[in-house]
């Protein structure tokens, strides 16, 4: 079990996990079926670089990832039927941003599918999973460096830990450097983490995806997504 968990509370939190995991799947297919009618729709478009947060996993359903939510929010600020391709993976290190998501955008600018505005929030999973943080840190610079900095939103990776800060201290340079709006998801005022994470207390709900929303949409000068009609779960 992992440290400091109890045998009760490990019990309690493994039928979580497993629900949670069980989205994979559907989700990511969602998005896949979602990219393929954006690719070739009409509309500004929006494209996501980033990992299971993107894609939603946590929350109800798929159209309320932040990349769901921060659509329907662009689509409110100029009435105009915003597309959305989201190049995220469950799972997604800075490497997989690198090596898999950015080619994919670069083809499509190539091809004259050209972004409106990109999100890119990756780095979590190298925080909670590697050590290397020398090496995160010149990837986060890289990736950042080859996005369109005009019309790009970094955001910050979750958490406190040293690795986390250094990871950040990447990110903020390398927003400053080129230019990119950058956005901290993760501090938005609320409710605490039991109210705003999912069934594996890992990944956001609903409501944490609502908040996580949040500051992009502030940055973008579009309607904040509402608590409103959102469940909160039983603490």
């Amino acid at each position: 079990k992992p440290p400091g968990i109890g045998l009760r509370a490990a019990g309690l939190m493994i039928p979580g996990i497993r629900r949670v995991t069980a989205q994979i799947e559907p989700y990511t297919r969602y998005w896949d079926d979602q990219n393929q009618r954006a690719a070739t729709a009409e509309g500004p478009l929006l494209v996501a670089i980033g990992d299971s947060t993107a894609i939603g996993i946590g929350a109800t359903d798929p159209a309320n990832s932040y990349v769901g939510l921060l659509r329907k929010a662009l689509r409110g600020r100029d009435g105009l039927t915003w597309r959305a391709i989201n190049l995220a993976q469950s799972g997604a290190r800075v490497d997989d941003g690198l090596g898999r998501q950015l080619p994919i955008l670069a083809d499509l600018m190539a091809k004259g599918v050209e972004p409106s505005t990109v999100v890119c929030c990756i780095g979590s999973n190298d925080v909670v999973w590697s050590t290397d943080t020398t090496g995160v840190r010149d990837r986060v610079r890289r990736l950042i460096a080859a996005l369109p900095a005009d019309r790009t939103m970094v955001g910050l990776v979750a958490g406190g830990s040293p690795r986390a800060r250094v990871v950040n201290r990447a990110v903020r340079h390398a927003a400053a450097e080129t230019g990119c709006g950058l956005v901290d998801p993760w501090r938005e005022p609320g409710p605490g983490p039991a109210e705003r994470l999912a069934d594996d207390r890992f990944h956001p709900n609903d409501l944490g995806y609502v908040l996580m929303t949040r500051p992009f949409a502030r940055h973008l000068e579009a309607p904040e997504p509402s608590q409103e009609g959102v469940a909160t779960p039983p603490t």
